[in-house]
């Protein structure tokens, strides 16, 4: 009885593979870093050979490691980093150039144009994403005008597409809806690439992979003698929303990364934000398309992060959370506005603040205060996802490095009025995928049947009276307006 399912997550600074049982238990996981090049004009690459290569290496290792019987394997599952974008070659496999990270800013001079000719409404419209460099398709759009390829031997994908061609017998141009939903190419109404962005853009439909089902069977893997399916397939954010097995429409997760990413389940149907808010395919399973509204913070653990490397407030990020718990002092706001600041406010200009300092003041307090303003901003993004969607949130899920902070869970779940979620396990977003790929093999019968089978690490229930939050909220709102006042003055 086959009774394994296998992970790899492919992410921005590595690759992972990770070994599930069927009783959603992780049997063992194994990562190798991947190299960043950080060049001139906020250009971000990554060595795409570089990432297939650690991939098949964690798979041999794995396999190896385990003594494991690839018979005994009910499936491969992919979930990555999304945006990130590759071309390649149909012939051999290899990348043409460098992967240009979902990071990288420098096709700006692409996405100002289209936003200057006007594109603006009609890409939200049919996308539910901002024009911005973030995305695919202004990345593909750079690598098509500096590769003379010829245009009929390329082919492009986000990273699992490019895995899912290298490592599948068959060689299958495929991605999943998720992936596709970011490429800013992809009509989330329709379901289907759109023949009018790709015209205005210039974009060739040839070299597009064809879009699948997250649980379809995206081709087979052979080890030794013995080919395993590939199925199960999702964007990182996307998976770890399913990993928390937030199903029902108002359920969201947060992860509290380097940043802070926000999803909430928004059901059947895509609901649009007026605030800057992303709409996004969460999922498409047995033939039925769930969306999700996504915001995010530039600045979460970085935060915390900039505190200890720039102002040697701590030594370790985990000792953030005892110095929050020793300050009794509510009147420090750190705004870390370090990138600018996203949704609400939309301010690139912006720069960072320590505002509320008296002579007594600690760094005890400062550190409290980084901590408190990762929570005012996820407080931001969730008041806009409610007001937009009108959609009551009813439960959130946490994850990421930060959510282990006690103090930071305790003071976000008393900010919002809801409970927090804590999961025993941490590999939330290999589970998404997972359970996708599990679910359609019958793993398991049922959503309620996985459920069942994981456990709660924690929930953090709110205890502060609303009237001191809502007190705390308001001047948090008061320290970014004073903030964004002190710009400096444009020449």
């Amino acid at each position: 009885m086959k009774k394994y399912l296998i992970v790899i997550d492919q992410g921005t600074t590595s690759s992972r593979v990770v070994l599930i049982d069927s009783k959603t238990k992780i049997i063992d996981q194994d990562f190798i870093e991947i190299k960043r090049k950080d060049n001139n004009n906020s250009e971000v690459l990554t060595d795409a050979n570089e990432i297939l290569f650690s991939v098949n290496d964690l798979l041999k290792r794995l396999f190896q490691r385990n003594n494991l019987d690839p018979k005994l394997v009910s499936s491969i599952s992919i979930t990555n980093q999304r945006e990130t974008t590759v071309l390649w070659s149909a012939k051999t496999g290899k990348p043409i150039s460098d992967a240009i990270s979902w990071q990288s800013k420098h096709t700006n001079y692409i996405t100002d144009k289209w936003i200057e000719l006007g594109y603006t409404e009609l890409v939200f419209d049919k996308t539910g994403l901002l024009i911005n460099p973030y995305f695919s398709a202004s990345k593909i759009k750079h690598l098509l005008i500096n590769n003379n390829s010829d245009i009929n031997n390329i082919k492009f994908g986000t990273v699992d597409s490019f895995l899912i061609y290298n490592l599948s017998v068959e060689k299958n141009h495929y991605t999943d809806i998720s992936n596709a939903s970011r490429t800013m190419l992809f009509n989330i109404n329709n379901k289907e690439y759109d023949d009018e962005l790709l015209e205005l853009f210039n974009i060739p439909k040839s070299i597009l992979p064809k879009v699948l089902s997250n649980d379809s069977l995206y081709g087979h893997y052979q080890y030794k003698d013995t080919l395993i399916p590939i199925i199960g397939v999702a964007g990182d954010q996307q998976s770890a929303l399913f990993g928390h097995l937030c199903t029902e429409v108002g359920e969201s997760k947060v992860t509290y990364g380097t940043g802070c990413f926000i999803l909430t389940n928004t059901g059947d149907k895509p609901k649009y934000s007026n605030n800057g808010l992303l709409t996004t395919i969460a999922w498409d399973l047995d033939n039925k398309t769930t969306y999700a509204m996504e915001g995010s913070v530039f600045m979460g653990g970085s935060a915390v992060g900039w505190m200890k490397d720039k102002l040697n407030l701590v030594n370790h990020a985990n000792e953030s959370e005892a110095m929050a718990y020793e300050s009794n002092n509510d009147n420090v706001f750190v705004v870390p506005a370090f990138v600018g600041l996203g949704a609400p406010y939309w301010d690139n200009e912006v720069q960072g603040s320590i505002l509320g300092l008296e002579a007594n003041t600690s760094k005890l307090d400062i550190m409290k205060a980084t901590l408190n303003s990762i929570a005012y901003q996820v407080a931001d993004i969730l008041n806009l996802m409610k007001n937009d969607t009108k959609i009551d949130i009813k439960s959130i899920a946490v994850d990421g490095g930060a959510s282990n902070n006690n103090y930071l869970m305790q003071f976000q779940s008393d900010l919002i009025n809801v409970n927090l979620i804590q999961n025993v396990e941490s590999e939330i977003t290999s589970l998404g995928v997972a359970f996708m790929a599990g679910l359609k093999l019958g793993l398991w019968k049922s959503i309620e049947e996985i459920k069942n089978l994981q456990k709660i690490k924690k929930i953090f229930v709110p205890i502060v009276d609303q009237s001191k939050t809502n007190k705390l909220y308001r001047k948090w709102r008061k320290a970014v307006e004073v903030t964004r006042m002190f710009k400096e003055e444009k020449q």
